[in-house]
């Protein structure tokens, strides 16, 4: 096990217009489960085959425990890579696939066999060691892939996107038989993937990337939580976070934020959280609400009225536990561009805001409802820069 530093690392190709990877730093702990996530393009496998030894580093430096390795083979850094596809021999039984590393390396043959079983048993591969790749299913071979990479007991595991080639009921299972294998060997793990559910299940720490730069690194609670811009906002959730321009106002010693004609008082909670909204009153900012943070009213009898908006019901989609209601505010939608080079802010004349209703909800297509916002989880962001209001 190793702790895997990243130097300002970056990667630019002839006649690129930008670099595919800019200035890169992280640290990723000794035994730690990172994800690197984004959008394609992003530069998170450029990133991992900078690690891996398969892609020349343009500037910075990657250390591997405290040895800078960006010189070395990518058979001298002590890694394993597992790809999307399984790259498996098909003419070799379950068996030869696992221990193939190790018989290149002559290992003994009683050691091959006791490290194959061991590995076998973690993943549940025992009953199949004597069949051949085209006799598994995609799960069991991409399991297969992965003791290849487990036995030879490296000290960083480099996974690119490995589950990407299932289908959506096997990638579930299998992303939580990954991260429970992960955190049985405990070896650091960097795993790439542009599934943002993907990445909020399974890591330690999730580093946000687009267009070849960091946008945040946090747990994924912090990383939901506390978005660092609006970009982060409108990638790390599912439905994705509400996005509308409104005004800060200042009235009776309560500050209030006006989304078209309608306003919310903003509780001092959310101000604590975001302590750079008041130098923003009389002024636009951008207000991002989460579909979960908005509930039907006629469920909440209770609810403050200030803290309560009116629309109508454009469409409303059933998912049985929950009502997914996309409603009509006269806000300004903010639209974030994934392929532009900074925020691209556009606003359109209304929001169709999506909110999490309860299955109870009585709401219909059409209706005219009150929609409960949780105001003390409002958020809050600079109209110019898209940065979080978090600092005065």
């Amino acid at each position: 096990m190793a702790k895997v530093t990243l130097n300002a690392i970056s990667k630019s190709y002839d006649g690129a217009h930008a670099p595919a990877l800019n200035a890169l730093s992280l640290d990723i702990e000794d035994g730690e489960f990172l994800v690197l996530v984004g959008p394609s393009g992003c530069g998170k496998s450029t990133a991992l085959k900078m690690i891996g030894g398969l892609e020349d580093i343009s500037s910075g430096e990657v250390l591997i425990g405290d040895q800078v390795v960006n010189d070395f083979a990518s058979r001298d850094r002590d890694i394993a890579m597992v790809f999307q596809s399984y790259a498996l021999y098909p003419h070799m039984t379950v068996f030869d696939n696992i221990a193939f590393p190790l018989q290149i390396a002559k290992t003994p043959k009683a050691e091959i066999s006791q490290r194959v079983a061991d590995v076998a048993k973690t993943l549940q591969l025992e009953t199949y060691l004597d069949r051949k790749p085209g006799l598994l299913s995609g799960g069991q071979r991409q399991r297969v892939a992965m003791g290849r990479a487990i036995i030879r007991r490296p000290s960083v595991f480099l996974m690119d996107e490995p589950l990407s080639n299932l289908d959506a009921k096997l990638r579930v299972k299998m992303r939580a038989e990954v991260a429970q294998i992960q955190r049985q060997l405990n070896v650091t793990t960097i795993y790439v993937t542009h599934d943002q559910v993907e990445a909020m299940t399974m890591g330690d720490r999730v580093a946000l990337m687009r267009d070849g730069v960091l946008q945040q690194v946090a747990t994924p609670d912090d990383i939901y939580n506390a978005p660092a811009n609006t970009f982060v906002a409108s990638f790390i959730g599912s439905p994705a976070m509400n996005l509308m321009r409104g005004t800060v106002m200042k009235a009776d010693d309560a500050i209030h934020v006006k989304l078209g004609d309608q306003t919310l008082r903003v509780p001092e909670a959310a101000q604590q959280t975001y302590p750079g909204l008041l130098n923003f009153v009389g002024s636009e900012v951008i207000v991002g609400l989460r579909p979960e943070d908005l509930e039907d009213a006629d469920l909440k009898p209770d609810h403050p009225q200030d803290c309560c908006l009116t629309a109508p019901v454009l469409l409303l989609e059933s998912l049985g536990s929950d009502h997914m209601a996309h409603v009509g505010l006269d806000a300004p939608a903010v639209l974030i561009d994934d392929d532009a080079v900074d925020e691209n802010l556009a606003g359109a004349a209304t929001s169709a805001c999506i909110c999490r209703f309860s299955s109870q909800s009585k709401a219909k297509s059409g209706n005219v409802v009150r929609v409960a916002v949780d105001t003390n989880r409002l958020h809050f962001f600079d109209p110019n820069s898209g940065h979080a209001l978090r600092a005065t």
